[in-house]
């Protein structure tokens, strides 16, 4: 279901034909205009299509297909239950080093207004309907989430769905997660905006934005890279070290460290600051 008015080949997006993967001291920076930066602002999320190249997506294919089966029990996505990997590990280098490509990490950089750090770089094997939900219902931080499909998709095999404007509040507040019950339609019905993408396609949006996905087989493939705001206020502070909290709880179950070995040895200058702030902010162990 489209929002009303609106089509994907119709929404405001940057297109960037692929190219080849860059390092994060490229000169060249990819830069956002204003009207791209209002639109991000009061809609919470911008389309690049092919912004990683066909070379890039198959790449992007093999290591995802490794470092999920490497997670599961058995080796083999059995389609019964949803998976989900940390892609930041030796198996998968060329995804990995998206979090310090210049196409996200700049991005996400211009789309905050200030440092970021990059928090998960991870993959998923969806096999059901992801009901309407944010990331995060705390506004106390900004973070953003890039989205890539391995896959094409559209709204009736799993496409992601986003509700424009959903980020802020008293919108965000607002929404409720049983439509049946608030706005008597299905989960599926709720009006959204359905990013339809083809390999290669990148959404990125406001963590606390609303979405959600409908459709589509056991074998549904998403990969995602995500930033936090480097912060600098009390408030975002703490919010941002309970949910680095969670986070490590939720890998210490899966018997694995967030952050191993490879991801904290990665060469890159921008990269390493990373750590050492996620160190100084006591993010970057368990406790």
């Amino acid at each position: 279901m489209l929002l009303a008015g609106a089509t994907p080949s119709r929404f405001p997006c940057t297109c960037s034909a692929g190219r080849t993967h860059p390092s994060s001291t490229e000169s060249a920076k990819m830069k956002l205009s204003k009207q791209q930066l209002n639109l991000f602002h009061d809609f919470g999320f911008l389309i690049f299509r092919q912004l990683l190249s066909a070379e890039e997506m198959a790449r992007y294919s093999r290591e995802f297909n490794a470092g999920l089966d490497s997670w599961i029990e058995g080796g083999q996505h059995d389609g019964k239950s949803r998976h989900y990997a940390s892609l930041m590990e030796e198996k998968s280098p060329f995804i990995a080093g998206l979090a310090h490509d210049s196409r996200f990490a700049d991005v996400a950089e211009q789309l905050m207004g200030k440092d970021v750090l990059a928090i998960a770089v991870d993959g998923n094997y969806h096999v059901s309907d992801t009901h309407w939900h944010p990331d995060t219902r705390s506004l106390d931080y900004m973070a953003v989430k890039f989205c890539i499909y391995p896959d094409p998709l559209d709204g009736d095999t799993g496409a992601l769905r986003v509700i424009p404007g959903s980020h802020r509040d008293p919108f965000h507040s607002q929404i409720s997660r049983e439509p049946e019950s608030a706005y008597n339609i299905a989960q599926a019905d709720v009006p959204a905006f359905t990013f339809e993408s083809q390999p290669g396609d990148v959404l990125v949006f406001n963590v606390a934005l609303w979405h959600a996905a409908f459709g589509g087989d056991n074998h549904r493939r998403q990969g995602v890279v995500v930033y936090y705001e480097d912060p600098d206020t009390p408030e975002a502070t703490v919010a941002i070290q309970a949910q680095m909290r969670g986070n490590h709880r939720a890998f210490a179950q899966a018997g694995r460290p967030m952050y191993g070995p490879y991801w904290r040895s990665i060469d890159d200058d921008r990269h390493q600051r990373w750590i050492r702030r996620l160190g100084e902010l006591e993010a970057l162990e368990t406790h």
